[in-house]
C-alpha cells in the first residue's frame, strides 16, 4: 500500500520543524517550535511526539507511511543510533527507540545534512542532478553528498560531515572539540564572534546600533541584515564566511568533481554574498576541468529538512513493502 503521507522532522540546534508531507513533496501541515535543548534529551523527545500528534490529528494511522527525523548528529545509519552530537545532548541516546515507543508509526533517523540533501534532490534545486554536494550553514555546518544519484553515507553512515573538514591547522576550537574546522568559521557562532570583535571598533558601529547598542545582543541575523544593506564591517565578516566555505568546497570539488554545490541553511540562503564568495574561491582554486561546477542556492529553504526526512520515511516504508 502506497500511503498518502509521511511525517518529516528537522531537529535543529534552535528549532524543530515537523511536517505532514505528500509523496510529491508538498507539505500540507506544519508545526514549528523552539528546541528545548536545555532540558535534556527527553524534553526533545516530548517535543517531537507533541509535534507529530498535532500534525496527524484526525488522520488514520494507515494513511501514514512513517516518520523520518533529521538530527544534527553523527548517525550510524545501519544501527540507527546517535553516535555523537555537538549542539544537543543526544549522544548515545536511542532517539529512534524512544520516539517509536511513543508513536504508532515506524521511525527512521538520519543526519540533518543528509535529509536536507535528500529533500533538495527529490523536490528542490538538485532535482535531476546526480552528483552534487549540499552544505547547510546554520547553528552548525552540515552537509550531504550525492554520487550517481544516490546519497553517499559511507561505510557506517557518517559521510557528509562537511563542517568538520580542517580548514586551518590549529585554528579556533570547534564545538566538536577539534580545531580549525569549517564550522569554526562559517556557522552562526563564528559570525557572532567575528561581528562582536568588529563591534569593538568604529567600523563596527552600525552592527552595534542594530543590536540596540549592546554588543552582547548581536546575532547572526543582525550581521546578515547589515551585510545585505552594504555595511562595510558586516560585509567583511560575511565575506570571510564565504571565503572559508569556498576553501573547504575547493577540496570537495577536486576530490568528487560534482556537477553542483547546493548552499542551504539559514545563513546560506539569507546572505547571497556567502555563496558568491565561495563560488569565487572555487573558480580561482579548483583544478582544471572542475571550475564549471554550479553553486546554487537551495530552493526549499527551511522546508528541505522536513521534506527530505519525509522522503526518508517513504523510502523506508516502500523498501519494507517491496515497492520500487
Amino acid at each position: 500500500m502506497r500511503n498518502a503521507y509521511a511525517i518529516g522532522l528537522d531537529v535543529g540546534g534552535t528549532r524543530i520543524a515537523a511536517g505532514l508531507v505528500e509523496r510529491k513533496g508538498r507539505i500540507v501541515r506544519e508545526v514549528k517550535l523552539s528546541t528545548p535543548k536545555g532540558s535534556g534529551p527527553f524534553a526533545i523527545v516530548d517535543a517531537i511526539v507533541d509535534a507529530v500528534s498535532e500534525i496527524t490529528s484526525g488522520l488514520h494511522p494507515s494513511e501514514i507511511a512513517g516518520v523520518g527525523i533529521g538530527l544534527p548528529a553523527q548517525i550510524d545509519f545501519t544501527r540507527q543510533s546517535v553516535e555523537f552530537c555537538t549542539n544537543l545532548p543526544l549522544a548515545g541516546i536511542d532517539m529512534r527507540g524512544l520516539v517509536m515507543s511513543r508513536l504508532k508509526y515506524p521511525v527512521t533517523i538520519d543526519n540533518d545534512g543528509n535529509t536536507a540533501a535528500l529533500g533538495e534532490s527529490r523536490y528542490g534545486a538538485a532535482k535531476g542532478i546526480k552528483d552534487f554536494v549540499m552544505v547547510t550553514l546554520g547553528t552548525g555546518v552540515g552537509g550531504g553528498v550525492f554520487i550517481g544519484g544516490k546519497l553517499h553515507r559511507g561505510s557506517r553512515g557518517f559521510a557528509g560531515e562537511i563542517g568538520h573538514m580542517v580548514i586551518v591547522v590549529d585554528g579556533p576550537e570547534c564545538p566538536c572539540g577539534g580545531h580549525g574546522h569549517l564550522e569554526s568559521f562559517s556557522a552562526r557562532p563564528a559570525v557572532i564572534r567575528e561581528a562582536r570583535a568588529a563591534a569593538e571598533t568604529y567600523r563596527g558601529s552600525s552592527i552595534t546600533r542594530l543590536a540596540g547598542g549592546d554588543a552582547d545582543a548581536i546575532t547572526a541575523e543582525i550581521v546578515i541584515e547589515a551585510a545585505n544593506a552594504g555595511d562595510e564591517a558586516a560585509v567583511e565578516v560575511m565575506s570571510r564566511v564565504g571565503d572559508m566555505l569556498g576553501e573547504g568546497l575547493v577540496g570537495l570539488v577536486n576530490v568528487l568533481n560534482p556537477e553542483a554545490i547546493i548552499v542551504g541553511g539559514g545563513i546560506g540562503e539569507s546572505c547571497p554574498m556567502v555563496s558568491k564568495r565561495a563560488a569565487g574561491r572555487i573558480a580561482a582554486e579548483a583544478l582544471a576541468g572542475r571550475r564549471d561546477v554550479r553553486v546554487l542556492i537551495a530552493e526549499l529553504g527551511n522546508d528541505a529538512g522536513v521534506a527530505g526526512a519525509a522522503a526518508l520515511a517513504f523510502d523506508d516504508h516502500d523498501s519494507r513493502e517491496g515497492i520500487h
